[in-house]
C-alpha cells in the first residue's frame, strides 16, 4: 500500500490536482455580479464621544430629549456614492483607495455583509439573473467575505484545519441521499492539497496556538485562513486585504491561484490589495478606483494608467500601476505634467465628474445594459442555480441547503475535529479533573467518616450542599470557552462549513468524557470517605442527581453565553445568578425564612432541586442516634421516664432515643419524598429548555461585530473640530506638484509633494532632537539554548548607523531582523549575545535604552489615551530632568505639527474598529518615540508591515524627513517598494541563520546593490522596472518561489571573504579607535556619550514624579473606562442587595444567626468574581509595560506595581462604600447592635462602634481582594492560569473559615490551615460586629425542644441542675410550669459564636490581622514580580 505521496510531489502540482478533484460549478452555478447606482449609507450620533464614568449619569437626560424629539438625534452619512461595475464569471476585480475610501464597504455589501450600514433601495445588483435579495435569503453560501482576522482552534494543528476544511466542502463522492461527502482512498491526498498550495506542508504538524499555546508564525497562520477560505469555494469571492503581512511574492502566488482557480472554476473574484506590485496588479482582468467613497475608474487593469495620464497624470519610472493609481487620489503624492497644473482635477467630485463624462464610462454603461440582457432577473434563476449546484456536487436532485454535508455529517465532522483538539489539547483537561479530585479529597479529610449520629445532621447538610455547589460550578468556564470558540464558528458559518448549533452540538458531546471522569473523581472521593448512605442505590442516584445538576448547568451557562452579544455580558448574569442559586437552593436560607419577592427563585433553581433530592437520598428512611439529650447529668439518672427527656436535635420525639431522617427534613427544610425523582424529571426538563434555547441562540445571535473605523474624541474636543466643517474644500485648493518640482527633490534623495515644500519652508523638523553620536557594531553575534542544543540566531554581523542617514535592514522571513534589532536595543530577554556595540566607539551604559527610541512592528498603546496625552506622557517621563515641563510640553505640540498628527491629537486611541486606523497608531508609535528626544538612534521595527501602499509611502517619506532633519534610524523593512527603497542611504541584508549577505550604500536606483551581486556571480540581471528587494531576494535563494536553486552559489560566504566586507572591517576599527578622542575634544557632544554621569541614570525622571504621573494616567484610565468600573460597582452592589435583601430583617432565633452568618459567608465568597476583574486589568497593564514602557526605560517596575495598588485599592474602598450601605441594612444588623445596646445597658457607643467596625472590615477585605489578586497576577503570565490559582486558594480559605466545619472538629492536621486563613479573622470580627455577645436568642417554634417534668415537680425545679452545668448556654422558657417543658438550646449570641470558635473580644485584635494579610499581599506583590519578572528586564541593560 503505497504511504502517499510525499509533501515535495505535491509542492509541484498540488493546485492542478485540486482544480481536477474539486467541484467545478457549471451552467447557472457559475456567477458574475453587475451593479449600478451602488449606493451605501450610515448613520453617526452626534455623541459619539468617549464614554467615561460620567458619561451614563446623564445618559437619562440623552434619554428623555430622545423621547421627547421623537427620533435619536442621528445624522446620515453617505459612504458609497452610485458605483457602476460589471465582473462576469471567471473575472478578477482589483479595488483600490486610499483608507478609508470605501474599498472594503464595496467588499462587504456586493457580498451581503451589510452589517453597520445600508444599501439604498434605488441600487441595483444582478447575480447573473439573481436580485440581491434573493440571492442573499436563497441562496446562502454563494458568496464569501474574506477579512483580515486570523482566528483558528489554537488546539489543532495546521494539517488538521484545513482537513477539517477539505472534508466538510470537498465531496469526493456522491451519496445516496444528498450527495455528502463519503470517505474514499483520494480523501487523504486531498486534504494535503490546500497546505501544499500555498506553501504550507511543512507546518502541517504545527498547532495554530494562540497566547498560551506556542504554535505557527504570523505568516503561516494568515496563509491558513486564506486557504480556508479557498477551500470554501464560493461562486462569488470578495478577499479583503488578504494579503497583508505577507511579503510580495508571497502575496504574488495567492493571487496567481485565485486567477488559475476563477478561470477554472468560473468564480467572480473582487480582492483588495495593499502594496500590490506590478506582477499582481498585471494578474488581475479589472479594476476599480475609489476616491472617497466615489468611483473615478472602471474597467480594463491595462487601460487604467492610461487613463489618468490622459488627464494629465505623471506615473514615475519604478512606480507601480497600483500605487500610481492609489497616489492619484491623494494630493500629497499625484504629479501633474507641465501645463497641466490648472486642468487636472484634485477633489473626489472632480475627479467622479470627469470618470462619468468619459467614454471608457459610456463602455462600462453598454457592457452593463449587455450583461442585464443576457441575463435578466427572473424567479426562476434561483431554481436553475440549485439544480446547476447539485448537478457539480454530484447530487441525482436539486439542493437548496448550501452546506455539502448533511446536518448529520456535518455533526459527525465537529465531533471528530473536537476530540482533536482535547488530544492535542489534554494538559488542562486532565489537570482539571486532578484538580477536581484533590479539592474532593481535602473536602472529604475535612468531613471524614461522619458518624450516624444527629451530631452529623449539620455536617451532612453542609457536604451534601457543598458538593451540589462545586458540581454545579465546574461548568462555569465553559463560558469562556464558549466565547474562545465563538468567532472561529462564526467564520466557518460565513464559509458555509457547518451550522453554528452544528459545533455546539458537538462540543457537549465531546465535553462529557470530561464531565463524567471529573464528576466520578469528585463524587466519588465525597461520597464515600464522608461515609454518605453506603449503599448502591442511594450512591447511584447521589451520582446521578449531581451529574444531571452539572450538565444542566453547563447548559445554563451555555445559554447565557450565547444569548449575549459580549463576553462582558455574560458575566455578569452568570456570576449574579450562581449566587441567587446558592442563597436559595433550600441550605443557607431554609424555605419559610425566604422572602417572597426573591423567593420564587427556587422554583427555577437547579441546584435547589438537586439539593432536596441529594438530602431526601441521604436521610429519608434512616433513624440517627442522639448524640446528646436534654436534660442529661449526673444529677439525671436511670430512673427518669423516656417522657422526661428529649433529644437535643430538630426533628427529635419526646421519648425517643433517635430522630428520624424524615422528620429532620420535613421539619428543618420542608423535604418530601415525593418530590425525589419529580425532582429528576424537572432537572431534565430544565436542561432541555436550556440546551434548546442555547442552540437556537447561537445559530441565530451573532456575537457583536464592529462597524468600522470611528474616530472618538473626548467631550467637548470634537465640536472644535466640526466647527472648521464649513471651510471650503482644501483638497480642492490644494496646490499640486509639477513634474520639475518633483525631479528636483527626487534628485535630493526626498519623494515628497507641495505639502511637504509648505512642511519645509516652515522649517518644523529644525526644532527636533539632533543627533551627533555614531551607533555601531562589530561581529554581533545571538546564541540561544534549544531542546536540541544550541541554536545560533545571528552570526557575526556587522554595520554601523551615523546621524542624518536612514538605513534599511532587510532578508527572509527567520533571517534574524528582529533579533538583531532587539539585541542593538539591548532588548534580548535570554540567549547570549557576543561581539561589541559602540556609540561613538564607548560601550553602551545603563542609559542606553531610555536614550534610544523603539518603534515596535505592534502598535501597543493604552487604549484610553489620547494622542497628545500619550505623547505627553512619554515626553514628561523620558525627556532630561533638566528640561522644564513647559519645555516638554511644547516639544510634544512641535511633534504634532512634524508628524501631521493636529487633526485627531485630541482623538482617542481606542482600539481597531473604534479610534485610531492603522497609519494613525503607526504614526503615533513613532511619535511616542519622538516625545522622547532619543539623543542617540530611532530603531523601527517593520513600520510598514499591513499598510497600504499610500500609508507606508507617507511613513517613509516621514523617517526620510527625519533623517534630513539629522536623525539616525535604523529600520527593518519587508520587501518595499522600488519607490520606498529608493528613500534608504544603506541596506544590511540578512539570509536565515542571521548571516550577512550585503551591508553598504544602495546607490541610485540600487545601482551599488545591484551592481555587488552582478559582480559576484547573480544568475540574473535585474530588469528594467523590476522592484530590487524581490530581485535580491529572488537571485539569493530568500524566497520558496526563488529561480536561484545553485546551492554552490554561498551568499553569506562571499560576503564574508569580499573586499567590501573588508572595508567595513577597517573602518569599524577606525570608529573605535579615532571616535572616542574625537568626541573628547568636542564639548558640544560630550553629554551624550556613556560614561556622563549627569545622564547616567536609568530614569530621567525621580521617583516621585514617575509614581504621581502613572498613578494619575492610571485613574484616568479606569475613569474613562465606565464598562470596568461599574461592572466592579454592578457586581459589589449586586451582590449586597441580593444577599441583603434575601437576608432582610433576619429575626434573632438560631436560623436567623445561622442565616447571618452564611450571609458574611457569601460576602467573603465575592472574591471569586472581584478577581476575575482585577486580574485580567493587571496583567493588561503589565503586558504594556514590560512590552514598551518598561523596555525604554519611562518608569520602573517599582511606579507600575505601587500605582497599580493605588488606583485598585482607592476604587476598592468606592465599592466597600456602597456594599456596606446596600447589605448592612437591609440584614437588620443595625437592629441587631440594638439588641446588644438593650442587653449592655444602653450604651451607645458599643452600637456606633460595631457599626464602624463592620465598615472598616468591609473596606479593608475590598482592599485585601485587590491586593491579593495583583499579588497572584505579578508573577504568572496568563490571566487564565492567575484566576484558576486565585480560585483555588479562594475555595481552600472558604472551606477551612470555620463556618461550613466549626474549627473544634478539623482534624488535627488541618488546623494549620484554619490559623493561617485570613477569612477565619474576617469572618470572626464581621460576625461579632453584627451580634454583638449578649443579646439574647428567641428560638422559633420549631427550634424549641420540648420534654415533660416529672410529677409534681416544676419545669424550672427539674432543670435547676441541669441549667447549672459548666458550657450548658440554653434557656428553659416556662420555669413555673409543671406540665410540658419547653428548651431553647441557646441562650445568648455569644453561646452561638463559641460554638463556632468565634471570640467577641478578639474582633478588634482580628481587624487589625485584615492590615497584616494586606501588608503581606502588598509584599508579596513587590516580592513576585521582583522575583518572576525582574530578571527578565535586567537582561536587558
Amino acid at each position: 500500500m503505497s504511504a502517499g505521496p510525499s509533501p515535495t510531489e505535491l509542492d509541484d502540482d498540488a493546485l492542478d490536482r485540486w482544480l481536477a478533484i474539486a467541484p467545478s460549478p457549471t451552467g447557472n452555478a457559475r456567477l458574475g455580479i453587475c451593479f449600478q447606482n451602488l449606493r451605501v449609507f450610515g448613520y453617526s450620533s452626534t455623541t459619539d464621544y468617549q464614554t467615561t464614568v460620567g458619561t451614563y449619569l446623564f445618559a437619562a437626560a440623552s434619554v428623555v430629549r430622545n423621547l421627547l424629539a421623537g427620533t435619536p438625534r442621528r445624522r446620515r452619512v453617505q459612504i458609497l456614492h452610485g458605483l457602476d461595475g460589471v465582473l462576469r464569471s471567471g473575472e478578477m476585480l482589483l479595488v483600490l483607495g486610499r483608507p478609508g475610501s470605501g474599498c472594503s464597504t464595496t467588499l462587504k455589501a456586493l457580498t451581503g455583509r451589510t452589517y453597520g450600514f445600508e444599501i439604498d433601495p434605488a441600487s441595483k445588483v444582478n447575480y447573473q439573473g439573481i436580485s440581491f435579495e434573493a440571492l442573499h435569503r436563497d441562496c446562502k453560501g454563494a458568496t464569501i467575505y474574506q477579512a483580515e482576522l486570523d482566528v483558528h482552534f489554537a488546539e489543532l494543528t495546521l494539517g488538521q484545519t484545513l482537513k477539517f476544511a477539505t472534508k466538510v466542502r470537498l465531496p469526493s463522492r456522491r451519496g445516496p441521499d444528498d450527495g455528502a461527502t463519503k470517505p474514499t482512498s483520494t480523501m487523504p491526498t486531498a486534504s494535503l492539497l490546500p497546505a501544499a498550495i500555498f506553501g504550507l506542508t511543512g507546518s502541517a504538524g504545527t498547532m495554530m496556538g494562540n497566547d498560551m499555546i506556542r504554535g505557527v508564525s504570523g505568516g503561516e497562520k494568515k496563509r491558513t485562513s486564506i486557504a480556508e477560505a479557498f477551500v470554501a469555494g464560493a461562486p462569488i469571492q470578495a478577499w479583503d486585504n488578504t494579503t497583508r503581512g505577507l511579503d510580495s511574492l508571497t502575496a504574488l502566488d495567492v493571487i496567481t491561484t485565485l486567477k488559475r482557480t476563477a478561470a477554472s472554476h468560473g468564480s467572480a473574484v473582487i480582492v483588495t490589495v495593499y502594496q500590490a506590485s506590478q506582477s499582481i496588479y498585471d494578474r488581475f482582468d479589472k479594476v476599480m478606483l475609489l476616491h472617497d467613497g466615489r468611483q473615478i475608474y472602471f474597467g480594463p487593469t491595462a487601460r487604467a494608467v492610461q487613463f489618468f495620464e490622459h488627464l494629465g497624470f505623471v506615473k514615475s519610472e519604478r512606480q507601480t500601476s497600483a500605487d500610481f493609481l492609489t497616489s492619484i487620489t491623494h494630493p500629497a503624492e499625484r504629479v501633474v505634467k507641465p501645463g497641466f497644473e490648472d486642468k487636472v482635477p484634485r477633489s473626489a467630485d472632480e475627479f467622479r465628474n470627469i470618470w462619468v463624462s468619459s467614454a471608457d464610462r459610456e463602455a462600462l454603461i453598454d457592457d452593463i445594459n449587455a450583461y442585464n440582457s443576457e441575463y435578466p432577473m427572473t424567479r426562476t434563476t434561483v431554481g436553475a442555480y440549485h439544480a446547476s449546484k447539485a448537478a457539480s456536487l454530484g447530487c441525482s436532485q436539486s439542493r437548496t441547503s448550501p452546506y455539502a454535508l448533511s446536518t448529520g455529517r456535518q455533526i459527525r465532522a465537529c465531533f471528530r475535529r473536537g476530540f482533536e483538539r482535547l488530544r492535542n489539547n489534554y494538559v488542562p483537561v486532565v489537570a482539571g479533573v486532578i484538580g477536581n479530585s484533590v479539592v474532593a479529597l481535602i473536602i472529604s479529610s475535612v468531613f471524614y467518616n461522619l458518624d450516624e449520629t444527629t451530631a452529623s445532621f449539620y455536617k451532612r447538610a453542609v457536604l451534601i450542599f457543598y458538593s451540589i455547589v462545586i458540581n454545579a460550578g465546574i461548568s462555569a468556564f465553559e463560558v469562556l470557552t464558549m466565547w474562545a470558540a465563538r468567532p472561529v464558528v462564526e467564520k466557518h458559518n460565513s464559509y458555509k462549513f457547518y451550522h453554528p448549533f452544528v459545533e455546539s452540538a458537538a462540543s457537549m458531546i465531546c465535553d462529557l468524557p470530561n464531565k463524567v471522569f471529573t464528576s466520578l473523581g469528585f463524587n466519588m472521593a465525597i461520597y464515600f470517605m464522608t461515609n454518605l448512605r453506603r449503599t448502591p442505590d442511594a450512591f447511584f442516584v447521589f451520582y446521578i442527581f449531581s451529574f444531571t445538576c452539572l450538565l444542566t448547568m453547563s447548559m445554563f451557562f451555555r445559554m447565557v453565553g450565547s444569548l449575549s452579544r459580549t463576553m462582558e455580558q455574560s458575566m455578569a448574569p452568570v456570576a449574579n445568578a450562581m449566587l441567587l442559586f446558592i442563597i436559595y437552593a433550600g441550605f443557607v436560607i431554609p424555605t419559610r425564612y425566604m422572602h417572597p419577592w426573591l423567593g420564587w427563585i427556587r422554583w427555577i433553581n437547579p441546584i435547589g432541586y438537586a439539593y432536596e433530592s441529594l438530602m431526601i437520598n441521604e436521610f429519608w428512611g434512616r433513624t440517627y442516634a442522639c448524640s446528646a439529650t436534654i436534660p442529661s447529668g449526673p444529677d439525671y439518672g436511670s430512673s427518669m421516664t423516656a417522657g422526661e427527656r428529649t433529644c437535643s436535635s430538630v426533628g427529635s420525639v419526646v421519648g425517643q432515643d433517635f430522630v428520624r431522617g424524615e422528620a429532620y427534613l420535613e421539619i428543618q427544610y420542608g423535604f418530601a419524598r415525593s418530590h425525589l425523582w419529580r425532582n429528576f424529571g424537572i432537572l431534565l426538563g430544565m436542561m432541555i429548555f436550556f440546551c434548546t434555547v442555547h442552540l437556537v441562540a447561537v445559530e441565530y445571535i451573532p456575537a457583536q461585530r464592529s462597524k468600522g473605523d470611528i474616530l472618538v474624541f473626548r467631550r467637548g474636543r470634537k465640536r472644535a473640530l466640526q466647527a472648521c466643517s464649513d471651510v471650503p474644500d482644501v483638497e480642492a485648493m490644494e496646490p499640486v506638484l509639477s513634474l520639475n518640482q518633483w525631479k528636483l527633490l527626487h534628485e535630493k534623495g526626498v519623494t515628497t509633494s507641495a505639502t511637504d515644500v509648505s512642511l519645509r519652508e516652515t522649517n518644523i523638523f529644525d526644532g527636533l532632537q539632533k543627533q551627533t553620536a555614531v551607533f555601531h557594531w562589530d561581529a554581533i553575534s545571538y546564541d540561544i539554548k534549544t531542546k536540541d542544543g544550541t541554536k545560533r540566531i545571528l552570526d557575526e554581523v556587522d554595520g554601523w548607523v551615523k546621524p542624518g542617514t536612514l538605513t534599511a535592514l532587510m532578508g527572509a522571513t527567520g533571517a534574524g531582523k528582529t533579533t538583531l534589532l532587539d539585541v542593538l536595543a539591548s532588548r534580548v530577554a535570554v540567549g547570549v549575545v557576543s561581539g561589541s556595540a559602540y556609540v561613538d566607539g564607548r560601550s553602551r551604559d545603563g542609559s542606553f535604552q531610555r536614550r534610544t527610541g523603539y518603534t515596535q512592528q505592534l502598535d501597543i498603546h493604552l487604549s484610553t489615551a489620547t494622542v497628545r496625552e500619550a505623547l505627553t506622557f512619554s515626553a514628561l517621563l523620558r525627556q532630561p530632568r533638566s528640561t522644564s515641563r513647559v519645555e516638554k510640553v511644547a516639544y510634544v505640540e512641535h511633534v504634532l505639527k512634524a508628524l501631521d498628527m493636529e487633526a485627531y491629537a485630541d482623538a482617542v486611541v481606542g482600539v481597531p474598529g473604534q479610534g485610531l486606523n492603522v497609519e494613525e497608531r503607526k504614526r503615533l508609535s513613532i511619535g511616542i518615540e519622538l516625545a522622547a528626544k532619543p539623543q542617540l538612534l530611532l530603531f523601527l521595527d517593520e513600520p510598514t508591515s499591513g499598510l497600504d501602499s499610500q500609508t507606508a509611502w507617507s511613513i517613509c517619506t516621514l523617517l526620510r524627513r527625519l533623517a534630513d532633519s539629522g536623525q539616525a534610524i535604523l529600520c527593518t523593512i519587508h520587501q518595499p517598494s522600488s519607490r520606498i527603497f529608493d528613500m534608504f542611504d544603506q541596506l544590511l541584508l540578512l539570509e536565515k541563520g542571521g548571516r550577512t549577505l550585503y551591508f553598504g550604500t544602495i546607490g541610485d536606483n540600487a545601482s551599488k546593490l545591484i551592481s555587488y551581486f552582478l559582480k559576484n556571480g547573480a544568475s540574473r540581471p535585474c530588469r528594467s522596472g523590476e522592484n530590487p528587494t524581490e530581485w535580491v531576494l529572488d537571485v539569493t535563494g530568500g524566497h520558496r518561489t526563488s529561480t536561484s536553486t545553485n546551492q554552490t552559489m554561498p551568499w553569506s560566504e562571499k560576503w564574508r571573504l569580499s573586499p567590501e566586507r573588508k572595508e567595513i572591517k577597517r573602518q569599524l576599527r577606525e570608529m573605535k579607535d579615532f571616535l572616542p578622542t574625537k568626541t573628547a575634544d568636542a564639548g558640544v557632544t560630550a553629554s551624550l556619550l556613556p560614561g556622563d554621569t549627569a545622564l547616567n541614570t536609568e530614569f530621567s525622571v525621580p521617583f516621585a514624579t514617575q509614581l504621581f504621573l502613572v498613578t494619575h494616567r492610571i485613574f484616568q484610565e479606569y475613569w474613562r473606562d465606565p464598562t470596568y468600573l461599574y461592572s466592579k460597582i454592578a457586581l459589589s452592589a449586586g451582590v449586597g442587595v441580593f444577599n441583603g435583601f434575601s437576608f432582610y430583617m433576619s429575626p434573632l432565633d438560631i436560623q436567623g444567626l445561622i442565616n447571618i452568618l452564611f450571609s458574611i459567608f457569601l460576602l467573603a465568597s465575592i472574591f471569586n468574581n472581584v478577581d476575575q476583574q482585577i486580574i485580567p486589568r493587571f496583567i493588561k497593564g503589565r503586558e504594556l509595560f514590560e512590552a514598551r514602557e518598561g523596555p525604554s526605560k519611562t518608569y520602573s517596575w517599582v511606579v507600575f506595581v505601587a500605582s497599580n495598588l493605588i488606583v485598585e485599592a482607592a476604587w476598592q474602598t468606592l465599592t466597600a462604600v456602597l456594599l456596606f450601605v446596600v447589605w448592612y441594612f437591609p440584614t437588620g444588623l443595625w437592629r441587631q447592635a440594638g439588641a446588644h445596646h438593650d442587653a449592655v445597658g444602653g450604651d451607645s457607643t458599643v452600637v456606633a462602634s460595631n457599626a464602624g467596625l463592620m465598615f472598616g472590615l468591609l473596606w479593608i477585605f475590598c482592599v485585601f481582594m485587590s491586593t491579593l489578586s495583583q499579588a497572584i497576577a505579578a508573577g504568572i503570565e496568563h490571566a487564565e492560569t492567575a484566576v484558576q490559582m486565585a480560585q483555588l486558594v479562594s475555595s481552600l480559605w472558604l472551606i477551612f473559615c470555620g463556618v461550613l466545619v466549626p474549627p473544634h472538629e478539623f482534624a488535627r492536621f488541618w488546623i494549620f490551615m484554619y490559623r493561617l486563613n485570613p477569612l477565619t479573622y474576617l469572618i470572626s470580627a464581621m460576625a461579632s460586629a453584627a451580634f454583638g455577645e449578649h443579646a439574647s436568642i428567641s428560638c422559633s417554634d420549631y427550634e424549641l425542644l420540648r420534654f415533660n417534668a416529672p410529677a409534681a415537680t416544676t419545669c424550672g425545679e427539674y432543670m435547676q441542675a441541669f441549667l447549672s452545668y459548666p458550657g450548658v448556654s440554653g434557656r428553659l422558657l416556662n420555669a413555673e410550669a409543671s406540665g410540658e417543658c419547653l428548651y431553647c438550646p441557646l441562650g445568648e449570641v455569644g453561646d452561638f459564636l463559641s460554638g463556632v470558635g468565634i471570640q467577641f473580644a478578639n474582633r478588634w485584635r482580628d481587624f487589625g490581622f485584615q492590615f497584616v494579610f494586606v501588608a503581606v499581599n502588598i509584599g508579596l506583590t513587590f516580592g513576585v514580580y521582583w522575583l518572576a519578572r525582574v530578571p527578565r528586564q535586567k537582561a536587558l541593560v
